[in-house]
């Protein structure tokens, strides 16, 4: 047998090396972490009459990224301890090859903690039959018996028909039913891929919350200018994601291992905290972060506890400086 030590072999012993030291790191982190003293702060989630935390915690990056699950349930129970009670996840979100994995974690962290947070997941299946057992599967992996919202998830303007959804068998009128069977206690829809069909599925259904997309580069402000408005008049518990850009698997720029496309120095980007302040300065009501790193939760949370709204220029300054992002553009754009 050879025992020949190729090059092969060099590279796999520096990758094991350097994600057992990431490990080690990360496990550090985590038996060092203390929340902030204060409380977070808090806003009503529109119509629903429940205070949520300004900070929520994104099931994609968030929890998925953790090497463990048990890493993964601390983190999830640090960023409670913080006062972090919003948690959204969805069936498609998940840890490399292991499907479902960010349901299944939050499941986990939740067996004795449920009542402490709102917890919300989606589907994007539109099919009721299909629909209903990807429903049915959440609630096992969540270890619930009811869902405080869900969400339709994702509406393409390409593939979705709105106004079917009410029909005998649309998709509405199988979540609406679920809803008053109290399996949720609330409804709401999702997209970010195109903001006119967003407000389109709003005005044409009733819901209870709405998760957009919200930053200043000039694709996303049609949210901002069409979403937002109809929300508010309406009354929706509005929660904002792609604070930072956005994850993506062609993984475009990087933050401590965390996708997210807007963060950096140079044109086109900004530092994290900028964004959260201008995401935070709109009138939504909780912004959805998925960090995969304490670095994160702490930065996060320092904003939030010193949050101050931004004044008008900072805001048009920031739109300016990303408008030409055009990777981001490029990226994001429908179809």
């Amino acid at each position: 047998m050879s025992t020949q030590f190729t090059r092969r072999d060099f590279f796999k012993l520096g990758a094991a090396g350097a994600a057992g030291a990431a490990l080690a790191r990360l496990e550090a982190e985590a038996a060092e972490f203390k929340p902030p003293a204060g409380k977070l702060p808090t806003r009503v989630l529109g119509k629903t009459g429940v205070k949520v935390g300004i900070l929520a915690l994104g099931g994609y990056s968030a929890v998925v990224d953790f090497p463990s699950d048990e890493l993964a349930v601390k983190f999830v129970h640090d960023c409670i301890d913080s006062g972090i009670n919003y948690l959204d996840t969805a069936p498609v979100y998940q840890h490399n090859d292991d499907p479902r994995s960010s349901e299944r974690r939050f499941g986990k962290a939740l067996v004795k903690r449920r009542k402490e947070v709102y917890l919300n997941t989606k589907s994007m299946k539109r099919n009721p039959d299909e629909a209903m057992r990807e429903i049915e599967e959440s609630l096992k992996l969540l270890q619930t018996d009811y869902l405080d919202s869900f969400q339709i998830h994702c509406v393409d303007p390409k593939k979705d028909d709105i106004k079917s959804w009410g029909k005998p068998d649309g998709i509405y009128t199988l979540v609406r039913k679920l809803k008053d069977q109290k399996v949720f206690r609330f409804i709401g829809v999702t997209t970010h891929l195109g903001a006119a069909a967003l407000k389109d599925a709003l005005e044409a259904y009733e819901f209870d919350t709405v998760l957009t997309t919200c930053n200043p580069t000039k694709e996303r402000l049609e949210y901002e200018e069409l979403v937002l408005p109809v929300a508010r008049k309406q009354n929706l518990g509005t929660i904002a994601m792609k604070i930072m850009g956005g994850a993506t698997k062609y993984n475009l720029t990087t933050l401590d291992g965390l996708p997210a496309k807007l963060v950096g120095d140079g044109e086109g980007k900004a530092p994290a905290d900028k964004l959260l302040r201008y995401v935070l300065s709109l009138p939504i009501h909780t912004a959805t972060s998925g960090m995969s790193s304490y670095a994160h939760l702490r930065q996060n949370l320092e904003v939030c506890h010193n949050f101050q709204p931004m004044k008008e220029p900072e805001r048009k300054a920031m739109q300016m400086a990303l408008h030409d992002s055009d990777r981001f553009l490029a990226y994001n754009k429908p179809g």
